[in-house]
């Protein structure tokens, strides 16, 4: 059975992210004690001993997004390859994650993630070692030598599962430094992994990769065998100050500050400084931009003191002096958490908490009696969130809660039990099947699959918070035993609490992941979903099963409709439906997955209302076929999607800085200098065409490839004035006719004219249209395909004129024929 991995990643709200790890069936276990027991193979399934397992536990530290390691056992696997792991559980999710390493030398690493709430049974395959790598280098490209490189995060894909591995610099194997050319390598990374890195280097901006803003959970920026890998670490920036108490202004020692990379922006890896005995404290390896200077609490401890956020911004080498962060007592809410049942405090619960205008959050957990503290700056805030595993999840409350300085508010939550269907899974003889995962979709949100047990009896549950409309939607359990082929879906409501499965031999869907040109792409991602009436529920992740890209899945539930989405790294994304109803002999072949080549970017600029550039904001695309890619603009406002495919592309751009500011285009890949527009207020998506690039300064591309002709006499160390144009719209055929009467002036002068009909009209037309118009100069007509070819030329209207110098380098396009003799006056020969 597979369950989340929830981790708390930034500014105390709790994220959840699909990590994919294996365990016993998910009743509340009562033990003290759970117990990891695993297997590690090498790819043709044979066991692999002697390997070293190590178990680091992994906990949140502060508000931004820091955190500590602890290895807290090793074992060795036997001839087997099979290993037990024991630790105390956890039920605290700031505290409970943990990280499974397999190391064998020679080999790459492997690893599994494991919450330590339940028994987990995993199989970690260790493969050939792949190299990741690439150069640090400074804002001038120069290569920074005795650098501290530390992979950060990574993700690893097995079986189309993603697995999770924290590691910052705490962990030797990923961490290392730069070479006297400013490159790096790591050699022990899994084919299948993506990584991010944390760079550090006295007097050198800390660099972090990774941001968790538009992150998909597929893929991370960096991909297994990449050893061009371009990290740019500026001069730090400092900044310097004093924490005093706001209202006699006496210095306070000890407070931990942190500096974040603007609200709701957390630095992955930064660290608090701690204020002297005289309030004094200081940043010294800052990157340029903006910074929120804020108290960084230990999350879980309500703390002494509390500040407002200070935002100040800092440039490349610059000492930011005399800041002053201003403590103060502020006000205290106390949230009261219940079980809505047995009216008893709940321990432990996960309460996220929120300005009521939006804004940074903040996390704790409930203690023994049920309460979580939060000191906080006097406002109106709201409940966010509230969880606990084997509880309801409840999303943010309408309620407005006001703290005020000096004063202490509390109210109460309660929390409700999972429902729960039971019953029995059998097959169509009527005996009892065993190892069925049965999950209720939609509804099931985060709650883990249950397994039947060896009489056929399961007990599953689903959560009505993870279903944000009011309207409860229709439900469906669904059984498979994927060993065995075989599936069933049986409609449920909430009124529905006991109720017995028949499986039947499931739908085998076979079909082929290919590129454009039809050639199969291996270790293409599958996801499959359950689809219902309003609603789609992942089943799982697959793996093209060969290098031809050919896949099947098998136990899907028949009279069910699916759908399939393929991806892979760098190509786009894919998807197709599949109707169980449409199989014959339970088989259905569907029609091929086809993925673009994503090796297209998209570039531009964002501003904001008053046309200013915006610097650091988040950029992030989406599309039906295109991959997920994301980017930061530089200081001005500029930025990069890269591994784009062609075709349409939505891109957002957001920025939080005192407030939210959001901005939306529509354009297609390969687009360059397009603008996003941010403002406070929501804006209309806009579409912008993808627009072809100048060619100023550029040779003239091959007349022949636009049908002319040009003999030398005419061309030689003479200049050349090109038309783009299209007989059937007007503005053309004027913009011909202006050139026809300056053309004898214009052969005086040396400059030959050259026509080109840019669109696909009937020859002898346009030969006739030329003759009846008396044109005296060359006029010919894109052979190809009119699109690709007006684009090559930069092309982005017509009619469209391009000059060049008597080189044929071109040194003017897109001007009008009014604006002829200005060009040719300022463009000598």
């Amino acid at each position: 059975m597979r369950s989340n991995w929830i981790a708390v990643l930034c500014s105390g709200l709790v994220l959840v992210f699909p990590v994919v790890l294996v365990h016993a069936q998910a009743a509340e276990s009562k033990e003290k004690q759970v117990t990891c027991t695993g297997k590690v193979v090498d790819e043709q399934g044979q066991p692999i001993g002697d390997a070293n397992i190590k178990l680091y536990k992994v906990a949140v530290e502060t508000i931004g997004l820091s955190y500590k390691m602890e290895l807290a056992q090793q074992v060795t696997t036997g001839a087997d390859g099979t290993f037990t792991i024991n630790s105390e559980l956890i039920d605290d999710q700031y505290s409970n994650q943990a990280i499974i390493l397999a190391d064998k030398e020679g080999l790459a690493l492997g690893w599994d993630n494991w919450r330590l709430v339940n028994d987990a049974k995993v199989e970690i395959v260790l493969g050939p070692p792949e190299v990741l790598g690439g150069t640090v280098v400074d804002e001038d490209g120069s290569p920074i030598e005795d650098a501290e490189i530390g992979i950060s995060f990574m993700l690893l894909q097995t079986g189309g599962q993603p697995r999770y591995m924290v590691g910052y610099m705490s962990l030797e194997f990923l961490s290392t430094r730069s070479d006297a050319e400013g490159k790096f390598s790591f050699g022990r990374i899994p084919a299948e992994a993506s990584a991010e890195f944390v760079i550090k280097k006295p007097g050198r901006a800390t660099v972090s990769t990774f941001n968790p803003q538009g992150f998909q959970g597929r893929s991370l920026q960096f991909s297994t065998a990449q050893t061009d890998i371009k990290i740019v670490q500026p001069v730090a920036a400092k900044i310097e100050g004093v924490v005093v108490e706001k209202a006699s202004g006496k210095p306070v020692g000890g407070i931990r500050i942190m500096a974040v990379r603007g609200r709701n922006q957390p630095n992955f890896g930064s660290e608090p400084v701690v204020s002297k005995e005289d309030g004094v404290f200081s940043f010294d390896c800052l990157a340029p931009g903006e910074h929120l200077l804020q108290v960084a609490t230990v999350l879980g401890a309500e703390g002494d003191w509390i500040s407002e956020p200070m935002e100040v911004s800092v440039e490349a080498g610059q000492t930011k002096s005399g800041v002053k962060v201003e403590l103060t007592k502020g006000g205290v809410l106390e949230v009261l958490v219940t079980d809505s049942i047995t009216r008893k405090p709940v321990e432990k619960a996960t309460v996220s908490i929120m300005p009521a205008g939006g804004g940074t959050g903040f996390g704790k957990s409930t203690d023994e009696s049920g309460l979580a503290r939060f000191r906080q700056m006097p406002g109106e805030y709201r409940i966010s969130y509230l969880y606990k595993e084997g509880y309801s999840r409840q999303r943010q409350q309408e309620d407005t809660i006001t703290i005020e300085d000096g004063k202490t508010v509390r109210v109460e939550m309660q929390l409700a039990g999972l429902p729960k269907i039971t019953g029995v899974v059998r097959d169509d003889r009527g005996r009892p099947v065993e190892g069925a995962k049965v999950r209720i979709c939609p509804m099931g949100g985060g709650v883990d699959a249950c397994i039947s047990d060896v009489e056929g009896k399961f007990e599953a549950s689903w959560d009505p918070g993870s279903w944000h409309d009011s309207q409860m939607p229709a439900m469906v359990l669904l059984a498979r035993q994927l060993e065995r082929n075989l599936a069933a879906a049986v409609d449920v409501d909430e009124n529905t609490h006991k109720v017995d499965v028949t499986l039947k031999p499931g739908v085998i869907v076979t079909g082929k992941v290919a590129d454009s040109d039809g050639k199969g792409i291996g270790n293409a991602s599958l996801l499959v979903m359950l689809r219902g009436p309003r609603w789609g529920s992942s089943i799982g992740r697959y793996i093209a099963a060969d290098a031809d890209g050919n896949y099947e899945i098998k136990a899907l539930a028949p009279g069910q409709k699916y759908s399939i989405e393929a991806s892979a790294d760098g190509y786009g994304r894919c998807r197709t439906e599949a109707d169980a109803e449409d199989a014959a002999d339970n088989r259905l072949n569907v029609e091929p997955l086809t993925l673009l080549a994503a090796n297209l970017s998209v570039s531009g600029v964002v501003v904001g209302s008053d046309d200013k550039p915006v610097s650091g904001a988040d950029v992030s695309c989406y599309g039906d076929t295109q991959p997920r890619s994301r980017a930061k603009t530089d200081a001005e406002g500029k930025f990069t999607l890269e591994k784009i495919c062609a075709g349409r592309i939505q891109i957002s751009a957001n920025k939080t800085s005192g407030s939210q500011m959001h901005g939306f285009i529509e354009t297609e890949g390969g687009a360059t200098d397009i603008k996003i527009v941010v403002s406070q207020s929501s804006s209309t998506m806009r579409y912008e065409p993808r627009r072809p690039p100048s060619l100023v300064g550029r040779p003239l591309p091959e007349l022949k490839d636009v049908g002319v002709d040009v003999p030398p006499a005419d061309s030689d160390g003479k200049r050349l004035l090109v038309c783009f144009f299209d007989m059937e719209q007007r503005p053309s055929r004027h913009c011909v006719t202006q050139l026809i009467k300056q053309a004898e002036p214009l052969q005086e002068k040396g400059v030959t004219i050259v026509a080109v009909q840019a669109s696909k009209i009937d020859e002898n037309t346009l030969d006739r249209w030329a003759k009846e118009s008396k044109v005296p100069f060359s006029v010919g007509m894109i052979q190809g395909d009119p699109e690709k070819a007006r684009f090559a030329w930069g092309v982005r209207s017509l009619p469209w004129l391009i000059l060049t110098n008597n080189s044929h380098v071109i040194i003017s396009q897109g001007f009008s024929p009014g604006d002829l003799e200005k060009q040719l006056g300022q463009n000598g020969p």
